[in-house]
């Protein structure tokens, strides 16, 4: 919070404004519907991945866990904080809470996996290059993962035997690496969340007419998400802001531009997560 009033004490109040206004109320809306989707694909990634595990319920019971989660996280510190009562809702009928917390591991991860895999794609599109310590940081993560992807059975089969029955809390992560098609499904559910969330970032720079290219939205976005989930602020809010303006600034937006699309794109996923606080409110969690 002391960063994101940091950063607003520098910027022109009358330009923020402007902005603001000028801002496109149709690609707002097409954004807004954009991420919506994306979030009811990612609890389905979700809910794949706790069947996977024998917990129980359907997708409908999975998705009002998701965005009650969701809601939670606009309070709670780092961008995971709704997280823990994830764990509670998904374990009240079955108390197996570490294999809970794996199957929110397992979402996570498959999602910023997902999302470095196509920043680090995005970055071969680019008509300008990304200076090299950007370029170098998405396309190692992205090698990185997708080495993992063909290696993880052999990865599996050489702790099996060292770690199964030995450590019992990692059994589940052993379960997790020998089950090929729910890591499949999990990564390719994750491809569609992340090219929808920063497709939706892409929208909403469009309705504002940013010199911007799609690929660089999808090349900054994940180096902005990994600052957001350091535990320094309140749902990344001060943190997502420095990090478009920097990155932004780099393609020559100004400051007050590039701290409209945040806002912009934070507001929309406010309006989402609001979703879940009438889901808790209402009780329709608990049914």
């Amino acid at each position: 919070l002391l960063l994101f009033a940091w950063l607003l004490s520098r910027t022109d109040k009358g330009e923020l404004l402007a902005a603001i206004r000028a801002m496109s109320l149709k690609s707002y809306m097409a954004a807004l519907f954009m991420y919506l989707i994306s979030q009811i694909v990612s609890s389905g990634r979700w809910h794949i991945i706790t069947r996977s595990l024998g917990f129980p319920g359907g997708f409908v019971r999975h998705l009002k866990y998701y965005f009650v989660g969701m809601y939670f996280n606009l309070f709670l510190p780092t961008g995971v904080g709704g997280d823990l009562l994830k764990v509670i809702y998904l374990t009240k009928d079955s108390p197996q809470r570490l294999k809970a917390t794996y199957t929110i591991l397992l979402d996570r991860s498959s999602g910023l996996w997902a999302m470095y895999i196509l920043g680090g794609l995005a970055t071969l599109f680019l008509t300008t290059p990304l200076p090299h310590y950007m370029d170098m940081t998405l396309k190692g993560i992205a090698i990185g993962v997708i080495v993992f992807l063909f290696l993880h059975r052999p990865i599996y089969h050489l702790l099996n035997p060292h770690l199964k029955g030995r450590l019992a809390r990692f059994d589940t992560p052993l379960i997790l690496l020998d089950d090929t098609p729910t890591l499949l499904k999990a990564f390719f559910l994750s491809f569609i969340v992340q090219a929808l969330g920063m497709g939706s970032i892409y929208v909403l720079g469009r309705g504002m007419d940013l010199p911007v290219e799609w690929g660089y939205y999808f090349s900054m976005f994940p180096l902005v998400a990994l600052a957001i989930l350091l535990p320094i602020s309140f749902n990344g809010i001060g943190v997502r802001e420095g990090g478009f303006i920097y990155f932004l600034g780099l393609r020559g937006v100004p400051q007050e531009k590039a701290l409209t699309l945040s806002l912009g794109f934070f507001s929309i996923q406010v309006i989402s997560s609001l979703l879940g606080g009438i889901i808790y409110g209402l009780g329709l969690h608990r049914r």
